[in-house]
């Protein structure tokens, strides 16, 4: 997927969901260890702009 398709996910996803559930969601980034911080400011940016507020951030440890 691109980062421009980010916002029509989002807003696809809320359609499935109840009206009550949809104050709920929380997006999830699950980002490798090695991902540029500026993608994940471009995928922040995109989810603001579908007013996706709640956002998890993980990533797992390098193993070396």
């Amino acid at each position: 997927a691109r980062v421009e398709d980010i916002q029509a996910f989002i807003i696809a996803e809320r359609e499935t969901r109840a009206e009550e559930e949809v104050p709920l969601l929380t997006t999830s980034i699950k980002a490798d260890v090695n991902v540029k911080m500026g993608i994940v400011s471009d995928v922040k940016q995109e989810l603001r702009k579908a007013q996706a507020y709640k956002i998890n951030y993980s990533t797992r440890k390098e193993i070396k």
